[in-house]
C-alpha cells in the first residue's frame, strides 16, 4: 500500500512472484528437505557457504573482480561461520543432505540478487511483500500437491500456546520483520558481504541463550565470530553496483 498503485504494475508483480517463488520458497523448502535427511551439522556448513555463493554470482553475473582483500575476507567468513555455528571437523559426515541444503543456499543468494536487481524502483518492504507473497503461493501449492498425492507427508501436530509462539517468531520476527533489513543491507553490500553477517548469527541466538535460558558460553563460538568479523572488516570496502541484465 507504502508504493502506491504507479510502480506496483503487473510486470514487477510477476517479477516478484516469480523470484519469491522460486529463491525464497522452493529454497526453503530444499533446506527443510536436507535438514531432515542429514544431522544438524550439514544445514551448518551449507548455511557458512553462502558467502562464497554470493561472491560467485556477482562475479558471473555482475562481473565483480575478485580482490585479494575479498578473496581473504571470504574464507574469513567461511572458516569463521563454521565455528560459529558449532561445527567440529572432526567425524563430518556430508551425504546427500549437503547438496539440497547448499541448493538451497545458492537459490537464496540469487533471490536476494534478483530482488535488488529487478525490483530497485520499489522499496525493501515492497520488495520482501511481494517476494514472501510469491513464496507463499508457491508454498501452498506444494502443500496442496503433496496432500493429494504424498498425504503420508502431511502431518500435523499439537497446537499449543508454545507452538503458536514459535510460530509467531519464525513467520512474524524472523521473516516479514527480519527480511526488509537483508533486503535493504544487501542492496547497499551485495550479496557477498552482506552474508558474512548471516554467519556470525549462531553467536547472536547463543548469546540470546545464555543471558535468557541460562545456557554456557562456547569460546570456540566467540572465536569463530570473531574470524568473521575480521572478514567483514577486509571486504565491507568496495559495495558492488549491480547492472541491468
Amino acid at each position: 500500500m507504502l508504493e502506491g498503485r504507479l510502480r506496483l504494475n503487473k510486470r514487477i508483480w510477476a517479477q516478484g512472484l516469480a523470484i519469491g517463488g522460486i529463491g525464497f520458497g522452493f529454497g526453503s523448502l530444499l533446506l527443510l528437505y536436507g535438514q531432515q535427511i542429514s544431522n544438524p551439522v550439514t544445514p551448518a556448513i551449507a548455511a557458512a557457504m553462502m558467502p562464497i555463493m554470493g561472491a560467485m554470482l556477482e562475479v558471473m553475473l555482475d562481473r565483480r573482480r575478485l580482490t585479494p582483500m575479498l578473496i581473504l575476507g571470504i574464507l574469513c567468513a567461511f572458516i569463521g561461520g563454521i565455528l560459529a555455528a558449532g561445527v567440529r571437523l572432526s567425524g563430518i559426515n556430508i551425504g546427500g543432505g549437503f547438496f539440497w541444503c547448499l541448493s538451497a543456499i545458492v537459490l537464496y543468494a540469487w533471490a536476494t540478487r534478483a530482488t535488488n536487481l529487478y525490483l530497485r524502483d520499489l522499496s525493501a518492504m515492497g520488495q520482501t511483500t511481494i517476494t514472501l507473497a510469491g513464496a507463499a503461493l508457491f508454498a501452498g501449492m506444494i502443500w496442496l500437491i503433496v496432500l493429494g498425492g504424498v498425504s503420508d507427508q502431511i502431518r500435523v501436530g499439537q497446537i499449543a500456546g508454545n507452538t503458536l509462539i514459535i510460530i509467531f517468531a519464525f513467520s512474524i520476527l524472523s521473516a516479514a520483520v527480519a527480511q526488509p533489513f537483508w533486503i535493504a543491507g544487501a542492496r547497499g553490500l551485495g550479496v557477498a558481504v552482506a552474508s558474512f553477517h548471516l554467519n556470525a548469527v549462531p553467536v547472536y541466538v547463543m548469546a540470546i541463550m545464555v543471558y535468557a535460558f541460562g545456557e554456557e558460553w562456547d569460546e570456540m563460538r566467540l572465536v569463530g565470530a570473531a574470524i568473521v568479523g575480521i572478514g567483514v572488516l577486509l571486504a565491507q570496502r568496495e559495495p558492488p553496483q549491480y547492472k541491468t541484465m
